[in-house]
This record gives structure tokens, sequence and C-alpha cells, in this order.
């Protein structure tokens, strides 16, 4: 893990080293989830998948190449997190996994059938149509 030194002007950050095994890149600010098929190894990281909901690594810091190696922020303030929305949304919406997606969800609606809430929204979205697949100030907690 990676730790950001202490800085009274940045937010504190943490970081983990992840391998992309999703068959295509993974842009800055896609969300990723650890592989949990037959050759999973703790490292490899890939889209969500429905079996995988609560396998959430991480945040993919910078563009990733299919096979290569890179960071994965999983906690911390981040500027722009690939989230998507139904409709409106408000700071402190609860960001949730989407199978077969790279964004997580803001939602208002509480935490159900064990799923878990990997941070938050900081920014409030006004329209519908700005809401839906958009990089978006969050918060992770992934540890």
């Amino acid at each position: 893990m990676l730790f950001k030194r202490i800085s009274r002007n940045d937010a504190e950050t943490a970081f983990i080293v992840v391998k992309n095994v999703s068959g295509s890149t993974m842009t800055a600010g896609y969300h990723a989830f650890f592989d949990i098929t037959t050759t999973a190894d703790g490292v490899g990281v890939t889209q969500c998948l429905a079996a995988a909901l609560n396998a959430y690594a991480g945040c993919i810091d910078a563009t990733l190449a299919n096979n290569g190696y890179g960071l994965a922020q999983v906690y911390g303030y981040r500027s722009a997190g690939f989230t998507y929305g139904s409709g409106t949304t408000s700071s402190g919406d609860n960001l949730m996994p989407v199978s077969n997606s790279w964004a997580l969800q803001a939602t208002a609606t509480a935490v159900t059938s064990g799923f878990k809430a990997f941070g938050f929204m900081c920014e409030t979205v006004g329209s519908t149509a700005a809401s839906t697949s958009a990089n978006k100030r969050i918060f992770i907690r992934a540890l």
C-alpha cells in the first residue's frame, strides 16, 4: 500500500498496486473490482461482476493498459471518479457497485441487500443528463 505523506494542503489518500485483467484498457477514474475467477490472486482487477459486488478494489488512478500494473485509490478525496446516476444526486449520496459497469452508482437510499457503499458524492448534480456516467468529485473508502 502507498500512503501519501501528511500535508496540510492536500487530502490524505491511500493506494494499492493492481493488475488490469479486464481484457481492455481501464481509464483513469474507472472503478475496479478484484478478479474472483479461478485465477484470482488478490492483484488482478476487472469490471464489476454480478457475483463480485462487494469485491471493490478502488478507483484507477491513471489509465491502465490490459495486463499492465498501476495504482488504484482505496481511500480519500478524488476530484474525478466515474459515477452513474439515474436522476439528480446530492453531496453525501452513497456510491454503490453496479454490475457490468466501470461506474459506482450515486444513490440516496439506504444500503440494502448486504451490498456496501464504497464512498460518497462530494458534489450535487442537478440534472438527470449531467449525472449519467460522468466523472464527479467523490470520496472513496474501500479499506
